[in-house]
């Protein structure tokens, strides 16, 4: 069952997280995993019970502590790749000093291995990096590994999940304003980060205009230091007609571009 299907009278407290007392039942019963989610019908949950969702094969006996710590510790490092240990801290919302001993001796044992990268800015920091990357990161250091694609990422994108290595590592400061007001925002409401083969280059702020099928970019800018040079333009052209043809946009509109070469270098390219 969804939240929708029980019925409820009463008073609306806000407009965002309008918990009715069914939902909140809900979701304490799926947290405890008496509850869990069979579906989603339009992005909502439907409900059911563990027993009728759940294999048979899964282990459910309850780990110990620190079987539970070292195996978020651990998922944390595969899935950022390579972090700090505060940010493979907290990408499980563990606070500082919480699980150390779990992250020491991971460390220790040589799951977690330290390995030093030179930062944006030119000094060298020691990042861990899981022992089953070893061979990634060893390829991509070799040359194995180019990257040669052109995409835009979501501000939600896990790459941003480990906080402060955006700048750290690329040097490039990754902000959703979305929840600012709109008087404080630098850049725009729902801005999108550009990935240019292995460098963040710029963000562009859109709006799809659905009735019209207008792309309008409210906003375009290229990071500091870059240039609207043949190449990345034109890489920035073929992920944006894809993008284009994703949202059955027909017409793309550029507002402002800073500088302003590249949104005509852009506009000429498509």
């Amino acid at each position: 069952m969804r939240a929708a299907d029980f019925e409820y009278h009463g008073p609306r407290r806000g407009s965002w997280w309008d918990w009715k007392p069914a939902k909140t039942a809900l979701e304490y019963l799926f947290a405890f995993g008496d509850l869990m989610i069979a579906n989603r019908v339009n992005f909502q949950r439907v409900y059911d019970l563990t027993e009728r969702v759940l294999p048979n094969w899964v282990d459910t006996s309850e780990p110990t502590v620190e079987q539970r710590d070292r195996y978020w510790i651990e998922q944390a490092a595969l899935a950022l790749g390579i972090a700090q240990p505060n940010q493979l801290i907290g990408y499980n919302y563990y606070r500082r000093g919480s699980v150390r001993a779990a992250l020491e001796m991971l460390i220790k044992e040589g799951v977690l291995i330290s390995v030093d990268i030179r930062l944006a800015r030119g000094d060298v920091q020691p990042y861990l990096v899981h022992c089953a990357n070893l061979q990634v990161l060893q390829q991509a250091a070799d040359g194995a590994l180019q990257a040669e694609r052109t995409t835009f990422l979501s501000p939600f994108d896990n790459l941003w999940w480990a906080p402060g290595r955006d700048e750290q590592l690329w040097g490039f400061h990754q902000r959703l304003e979305a929840y600012t007001p709109s008087a404080k925002r630098i850049w725009g409401y729902f801005c999108l980060p550009i990935l240019h083969k292995d460098r963040l280059v710029g963000r562009f702020d859109p709006k799809l205009e659905r009735k019209t099928g207008v792309l309008r970019l409210k906003a375009l800018y290229l990071e500091e230091g870059m240039k609207p040079e043949e190449e990345l333009v034109s890489g920035v052209a073929y992920a944006m007609r894809d993008f284009m043809d994703f949202h059955q946009a027909k017409e793309l509109v550029i507002e402002k571009s800073q500088p302003e070469e590249f949104g005509d270098k852009l506009l000429k390219a498509l």
